[in-house]
């Protein structure tokens, strides 16, 4: 994002900050799109809030302190962008009061379509990170695990700088699934850290494979009564929403991401799935919702 032109910021009246549109090409050759999904790859939902929140930090509200993402409140993803595609996303801060956290509303558009709106909640930097996670019921004896990643890859179409999931600890069809993913240093988000960089923050993992590595686990769940390893010829994982997702403290390389993902409900094909990511057994990540389809990729286009 440092590359892009630096936007203009009014405050009106009303705590209210308006900034104008981000634009930036989607260039083919970027990680994201490695394995995401291969003959089809398609910008995934995670990095269209990465973006927005990248674009946020760049552009904070005129005398708010340096701030850090708590919680992800709301997304919805509308229509897929593509590589190659321009995408523009503007951004409106808000404070519901004096002294309180502030909130910055997105929205992401291609020259084709709107492609999401996002609601992110800041607070101050520092602030106490306690999560909750959802409490889960056991899971039967009669559950599947562990899965290694040949089972994994004979599952989902994930591959390449894409696939973020290492192994599967345990695994309930229908029910709950327990995930691992190790974080390295060797991964492309890093790559384009300056070799000099002394910040230790500058090595946290970013969050838009945070939430991917979490969705992985889910899709695990996804796939259970059928593998969907080619979207070509079966059907494409589509992120459709996200409802109260909240960021703890930043991991590092050298963590493992613990995912503890459970099927809430599945209506008219739509699955809706909760859960957690741990490190060393502190909660990293909460999510109350995310909802997957699965549609056939000749529609989507």
């Amino acid at each position: 994002m440092s590359g892009h032109e630096r936007c203009r910021s009014v405050r009106t009246p009303f705590t209210e900050v308006r900034t104008d549109g981000v634009s930036l090409r989607l260039d083919p050759a970027e990680a994201v799109f490695n394995g995401h999904y291969r003959g089809f790859p398609i910008f995934a939902g995670v990095f269209l809030v990465e973006t927005a929140h990248v674009a946020a930090l760049d552009r904070p509200p005129a005398g708010a302190p340096q701030l850090r993402l708590a919680r992800l409140e709301s997304a919805r993803f509308l229509h897929p962008a593509y590589p190659g595609d321009t995408l523009t996303v503007s951004l409106r801060w808000t404070q519901d009061e004096p002294g309180s956290g502030w909130v910055c509303r997105a929205t992401a558009a291609t020259e084709r379509a709107p492609v999401a709106r996002i609601r992110l909640r800041y607070e101050e930097a520092g602030a106490a990170r306690s999560l909750v996670p959802p409490e889960f019921p056991p899971q039967p004896a009669t559950g599947l695990g562990p899965l290694n990643l040949p089972e994994l890859m004979a599952r989902i179409p994930h591959r390449d700088d894409m696939l973020l999931i290492d192994r599967v600890r345990s695994f309930t069809p229908g029910g709950q699934v327990t995930a691992e993913k190790a974080i390295t240093y060797g991964e492309a988000w890093y790559r384009h850290l300056d070799s000099e960089v002394k910040d230790p923050l500058a090595f946290a993992y970013p969050i838009g494979p945070l939430m991917e590595s979490f969705n992985q686990a889910a899709a695990v769940l996804a796939t259970a009564d059928k593998a969907n390893t080619d979207v070509l010829a079966e059907e494409v994982l589509m992120l459709g929403s996200y409802t109260q997702v909240a960021f703890g403290a930043p991991v590092f390389p050298g963590d493992t991401l613990e995912h503890s993902v459970r099927l809430a409900r599945t209506i008219d094909g739509i699955q809706i799935f909760e859960g957690s990511t741990r490190v060393a057994g502190a909660v990293v990540l909460t999510v109350e919702q995310a909802v997957l389809a699965r549609r056939p990729a000749d529609r989507i286009r």
